[in-house]
């Protein structure tokens, strides 16, 4: 095997806000399939990007000034090295990478590259640079593009290197030393000044910072000081997509591999702090963003800030003071398109006598929103905590109903039941058999009707059914992508999110089947009241108490089925499905149990026209820890 040595002079750049760091797992294993190449020996002299603190494994916060970060290179410290020709036909199965010796200012990089096929490396190849070569498997993967929607391309995780690196920002821990392992992407294409013999002579220059830096402190409504922060979530920026190292460039017009929004969560035990000055610092991807959301949950308390507009430019570090947050409090209703929409499904939960009827105390709410399961999919004690939409076959129980048939408020909760009515329920009536054909009835009488109008009649908050013309201006008006929520136990809930669309509308469904990936994490605008979220429920099958269509793997897909009040035909409702392979109003057996999302009638308001709110709704939050 002809081997060459390759010396690399590598000098980054010395700005205030560049940083590097290193873990040390080592992800130059097997040889893959290119074990005949001709491989390379590395050495690079590198200087680091900013003053010398030797020992310092990862980006610090100076002990005097928080806005300061520093960094050295740590004895470890890794850089990817991949040949741009290669592209993302190299089978070999981890990327190639040079290290740092020593710690400090300046060290020496050593390690190995090499072609694919047993191409020898010559003076015009280009060759590819990029930190950290430890976040990948982490915060950085191998990709390829495996198809296209509309003509946008998507692209998947493969199990060899590629040209392609799908970039990761969305769950941090709020800290400048774990950026500095994971987040810290800098990038830089050179070609070989000369190849002679075992040696191969390259000069770096600067490495080229691709991420933006924000460091955040905050304050609550009263101005104090946030110091046992559990969580912050960050939407409406770039915390993900794919870097192309043969253009230097992030991919384009492929909306299917962006996330949109970036999770702070500290690690187990810890809290997120603004105390003694303290700032919280987010990676994030340079750009221009509109409507900007940040929330930052204490306890069961949330506040937020809002941007109309801000802009991060590469390679920059921003400090803001988050003052005076407001305190985000529960509304009874969301508005899109101009309809007023629940917080939440209709729901039973609790006994059968004495629970509790009305809206779900959170959007994202669905029957067996956390349960264990095992390795086959089914309900076990030492399982792993999920949502119901990855339960093989889930049996609905009457102390915990999402799903209903048509008009029937008697029989609700006979799960194995067939009672449904052919009466219109668009209207404030009710009717029960007498003696079998239904005829209208008081309320105090009533077996059918609009059951969400029925059970919310006499409180502070009211709301019907929806109509057909009710879901049919989200399906041909609103913005729709897919999008998930994660409860208070942890657990993620699919389904789809609406809001009001601009000149140009946004829908994303169907979205194909085990495309989770094209899921959006909206939790944090759901919890801030801003835009309207429907999970996939499915639909309960006739005359059993078995959910069916809930199962997001399921590979014919699953599907959010929502009823209206609204008939044309006996026997048959109009429905609203979407999910993976669907996206359609239709006529469906009023017999099937299916979701309801209400529409807002009317509420009371307190002295300073705030909504007030149901006792019986606060109680259920409160004590679920859901609000």
């Amino acid at each position: 095997m002809n081997k060459t040595k390759i010396l690399l002079l590598a000098i980054t750049g010395m700005m205030a806000t560049a940083f590097t760091a290193c873990q040390s797992d080592d992800i130059d294993s097997a040889a893959g399939g290119d074990a005949n190449a001709n491989v390379y020996n590395v050495t690079a002299d590198v200087d680091a990007a900013q003053d010398n603190q030797p020992g310092s494994r990862v980006l610090s916060v100076d002990a005097l000034n928080k806005k300061v970060l520093h960094s050295t290179w740590a004895a470890g410290d890794k850089l990817i090295a991949f040949v741009s020709s290669d592209g993302t036909s190299n089978t070999r199965t981890s990327y190639w990478t040079i290290a740092a010796d020593k710690s400090g200012k300046g060290s020496t990089f050593t390690g190995q590259i090499a072609a694919k096929s047993n191409v020898k490396v010559k003076a015009t190849d280009d060759l590819c640079f990029f930190y950290p070569a430890d976040a990948v498997g982490k915060s950085i993967e191998p990709v390829t593009e495996t198809g296209k929607d509309d003509g946008k391309p998507y692209h998947d995780e493969v199990n060899h290197i590629s040209n392609l690196l799908a970039l990761n920002l969305t769950r941090q821990d709020g800290t400048a030393e774990t950026i500095g392992k994971l987040y810290d992407y800098q990038y830089k294409q050179v070609k070989p000044k000369s190849i002679v013999g075992s040696n191969l002579n390259v000069s770096i220059g600067n490495m080229k910072r691709i991420v933006s830096l924000w460091g955040l402190r905050f304050t609550d409504n009263k101005n104090d000081i946030l110091t046992n922060i559990d969580s912050v979530y960050i939407s409406n920026v770039k915390g993900s997509d794919v870097f192309n190292l043969s253009t230097g460039s992030f991919v384009t017009n492929n909306p299917a591999d962006e996330s949109m929004n970036i999770v702070v969560t500290p690690p187990t035990g810890q809290k997120v702090s603004s105390a003694g000055g303290k700032y919280t610092y987010i990676s994030l991807l340079p750009g221009t963003y509109t409507d900007v959301l940040i929330m930052v949950y204490v306890g069961n308390k949330c506040y937020k800030k809002e941007y109309a507009s801000i802009t991060f430019d590469e390679g920059k570090v921003y400090h803001t003071d988050l003052l005076s947050m407001p305190e985000v409090l529960p509304q009874p209703y969301v508005q899109v398109q101009g309809i007023k929409w629940a917080t939440g499904n209709f729901i039973h939960y609790g006994p059968e006598t004495g629970g509790y009827w009305g809206i779900a105390p959170a959007q994202w709410w669905i029957s067996r929103r956390a349960v264990k399961l095992g390795s086959n999919r089914k309900p076990a004690a030492n399982g792993i905590l999920q949502s119901s939409q990855f339960e093989t076959s889930p049996t609905q129980t009457t102390d915990d109903v999402d799903l209903f048939r048509f008009g029937d408020i008697k029989n609700a909760l006979k799960l194995n039941g067939d009672t449904y009515t052919d009466k219109d329920i668009t209207v404030d009536k009710y009717y029960a058999p007498k003696p079998i054909i239904h005829r209208e009835v008081a309320r105090s009488s009533a077996q059918y009707g609009d059951i969400v109008r029925y059970y919310t009649a006499d409180k502070k908050q009211k709301y019907r059914m929806p109509t057909e013309a009710d879901i049919t201006n989200l399906y041909n008006k609103a913005n729709a992508i897919p999008a998930y929520c994660i409860t208070e136990q942890g657990t993620f809930v699919y389904g789809a999110y609406f809001t009001t669309a601009g000149a140009i509308r946004v829908q994303s469904f169907p979205t194909r089947v085990k495309s989770l990936y094209k899921y959006t994490n909206v939790t944090a605008l759901v919890r801030a009241n801003k835009g309207l979220f429907l999970p996939i429920t499915g639909r309960r099958e006739t005359l059993s108490p078995i959910m069916g269509y809930r199962d997001m793997t399921y590979g014919l897909g699953a599907y959010g089925q929502y009823m209206t009040s609204t008939t044309r035909t006996l026997g048959l409702s109009r429905d609203f499905l979407f999910g993976p392979t669907e996206w359609k109003i239709s006529a469906n057996g009023k017999v099937q149990s299916k979701a309801i999302r209400p529409v807002w009638i009317s509420g009371e308001e307190d002295s300073n026209h705030k909504p007030v709110l149901d006792q019986d709704y606060l109680n259920l939050q409160n004590t679920l820890k859901i609000w």
